[in-house]
Order: C-alpha cells, then structure tokens, then sequence
C-alpha cells in the first residue's frame, strides 16, 4: 500500500482507532471506503459488525451478507457478532435459508457460536433424528457448536441412554467432553452400584475420564461411614484431595464423624487437616460446634471464633452452636457490644447477630421509640430478647409490618 493511500485510511479512521490493525493494510483505499460507507451501519442491529474482524472479508462479502433479507427476522439478530466476518456470504446465507430454524426446540441454537461450525457440519446436527426424542432436546444450546456432527452423532447414539440413571447427564455441559470420554464414563461398572449413583449429574462433565475413574475405585467407599460424601460436589475437588481428605485419621474419631458430609468438598485437604487437628476440640464447650456447618469458615476463621473473650462469661456460652459459624466475627463482637449498651445483652441470639450492627441499632432504636419492649416473657413466663430483634428482614415486614429499608433511610436522614 502507498504511503499516500495509508494517510487517507488513517485520516478517514481518525473516529475508529479501533478499527485499525494489521489485516487492515492489506486493503485498498476503495475497498475500505466501500466498506465503510455501506449505508447499513446506521441500523444499530449491524453496528456490533463494525470491528476490525471485518477486515478478514471483502466489500463485496460485506455487501451480501450485510443485504440478507433474514435479519430483519429476530430470532436471527442474535448471530449479528463481528465472528461472522470468518464466514463467508454463500455459508452464512445456507445456514440462515434452514428450514429447521422455524422449528422452536432449534432456535436456542441461534447464536453466534454458530460460526464456530460450518454449513455442512450444522445441517448434519440438525437433521439428526434424535432431536425427536424429548429427552436430547435439552442439549440443544449453543456450546454444540463447539462439537463436530460426528462427535454429537456418536454421543447421541450411545445406548446407555436409555437406562434412567444416566439420563440426568443429558444436560448441555456434555459438550464440554469428546465422544469417547463419554463412553468412558458411561461403560464405568461402578454405576451399577446404588451408593455411586447420586454421583451420576451434569457436573461428572467438568472430570476427566481419569479423575471419575480414580474417585470411584477408592477402597474408603466401602466405610459406611464415608458413603454420606458420595454426592455431586465431590467433582468440585480433584482425585488426589479426595484421597487426602479420605485418609485422615481423624474419622476414626467418633466426634468428628458429624463432619462427614457433602459440605466438606467445599474445603481442601489441607484447610480439613488444619481444622481437624485443632487442640480446641478436647474442650467439651467446643465440642457441640463440630457439625458440617464448620466448612463454611477457614481455619483461621474458626480459630478466631473459638478465642473470642465472651466464651469465658455464662451469659454468651449460650451461643457456641452451631450457627456461630453462619456468623461473622465482627458481627459477632459488634452484637454483643451493642447489647451491652442497652442491657440486654444476656438474651443475646445467634438469629439477632446475623444483622449488622448498625441496622440492628436503628431496629433497637425503632422499637423504644415506639413504646416496644426489648425483652418480653414467652409462654413459660421467662424473659427472652424481643423476636422483632431475631427476625429476617422478609419477617419483619410480613409479620410485623415493619420495612427495615425504610426505617433505615428515615433514621440516617433524622441523623443528619
């Protein structure tokens, strides 16, 4: 290209510097003009297009496909992604001029993935005849695009789907897998064993054949007392962590037995180790604590909960259960510190921590404003923290008729 022409481009780009790039050069002064110039960028369905993928065609291409009668059609206009530029006007014009596009299941197919594929490759997905059966038609979503008509021919044809249990895998994350990963997996002897059946959902996708293989083999699945971790989230975790955490000697333990659940798979083996292993368990107050809510907090975590100064005064050792751990720290400390302001901090609640301080204030402060007791006698005729203090926010309103939201904005607004 002359270095006149160059200065042309640029001066008629100076708008769109991100237009320029290298494929850019290889184009005449004309053809860029004409591309530019089409009359069609003023429609804000095309402007998407206009990026510097577009020069990978011609002005002539850019012409035809951007002409299409078709996308004036909605259900099209979702294709119009500067990826359409690596098609070329005669595919593009097959692919939209499918008769099965009028058939509602295929048209969640209409994305711009599609360009991944090629005219020949998408017919031959579409003409499959197992889309009749109602139990493939979830799979079809956009990421089958990034599968060959082979590949999908063969994962439909597996016989294996006819058995129920395998069924619940037809969800569209199959796509992330090849043909012969899922045979694999299917053809596994395992599933014929109940106890590994709850592990038989969508999410086996994100495994390799090797990982399923591995977990599914481990000689600890025979323990009764492991078979409750045998759920779907153990594929969060990878074959050796799973290893790792199954070996712990701690199991053997009758008090750690609780923790053997799903929840566990959130954490890695050395986060468990850690909490496992912590010297605060051989105190009997510590002990109620040790149920599968303990996985929602870290080590650390746990540590700092359990060394709060409250736990040495009777009036909070109440709350060591085990929703102390649905509780922040600060929430915690904060809480209390606030109770103890209004003398009311020996019916402290685990339920009235969940609020933060300050609306749990303007709340206390809602309530005494209004002649409402902090505390009240319940059926027993003992004295308890008033329940409007333990209430959710979706509670409040229905029960009470109280909106927090409100309360909150007209107190910040009194204070100022």
């Amino acid at each position: 290209m002359k270095i006149e022409e160059k200065k042309i481009i640029l001066k008629l780009l100076k708008n769109r510097p991100d237009l320029i790039c290298e494929c850019l050069w290889s184009k005449s002064y004309n053809e860029v003009r004409k591309i530019l110039g089409r009359p069609e960028w003023e429609d804000k369905k095309f402007q998407g297009l206009l990026t510097s993928n577009i020069w990978n065609s011609n002005a002539n291409e850019v012409k035809k496909i951007l002409k299409m009668p078709e996308w004036k059609e909605e259900k099209f206009q979702g294709l119009l992604t500067s990826t359409i530029w690596s098609s070329n006007a005669n595919g593009i014009k097959e692919i939209l001029e499918m008769q099965e596009w009028k058939d509602e299941k295929f048209q969640g197919l209409l994305t711009s993935n599609i360009w991944n594929s090629n005219t020949n490759e998408v017919k031959k997905i579409l003409k499959m005849p197992e889309w009749r059966d109602e139990k493939f038609q979830r799979l079809l979503t956009s990421n089958i695009w990034n599968s060959n008509a082979n590949e999908v021919k063969e994962i439909l044809e597996m016989p294996e789907w006819e058995d129920e249990k395998f069924q619940g895998l037809l969800t569209s994350t199959i796509w992330s897998s090849r043909a012969n990963e899922v045979k694999e997996i299917l053809e596994m002897p395992e599933w014929e064993n109940e106890r590994f059946q709850g592990l038989l959902t969508s999410t086996i996708w994100n495994s390799s054949v090797k990982k399923v293989k591995k977990i599914l083999k481990m000689p600890e699945w025979d323990d009764k007392k492991f078979q409750g971790l045998l759920t779907s989230s153990i594929w969060q975790s990878n074959a050796n962590e799973v290893k790792e955490i199954l070996e712990m000697p701690e199991w053997d333990d009758k008090k750690f037995q609780g923790l053997l659940t799903s929840t566990i798979w959130k954490g890695n083996a050395n986060e468990v180790k850690k909490i496992l292993k912590m010297p605060e368990w051989n105190d009997k107050k510590f002990r109620g604590l040790l149920t599968p809510n303990i996985w929602k907090n870290s080590e650390k975590t746990i540590k700092e909960k359990l060394y709060l100064e409250y736990w040495n005064d009777s009036r909070y050792i109440h709350l060591l259960v085990p929703s102390i751990f649905s509780i922040s720290t600060n929430n915690i400390k904060d809480g209390i510190r606030l109770l103890e302001k209004y003398k009311v901090s020996e019916y402290i609640t685990n339920r009235c921590l969940r609020r933060n301080a300050r609306e749990l204030e303007i709340l206390i402060k809602y309530l005494l404003k209004n002649n409402i007791d902090l505390v009240v006698e319940n059926s027993s005729r003992k004295q308890r923290l008033n329940n409007i203090l333990n209430s959710s926010n979706a509670q409040l309103k229905e029960k009470y008729n109280i909106d927090i939201k409100e309360i909150v904005i007209e107190m910040e607004g009194a204070d100022r």
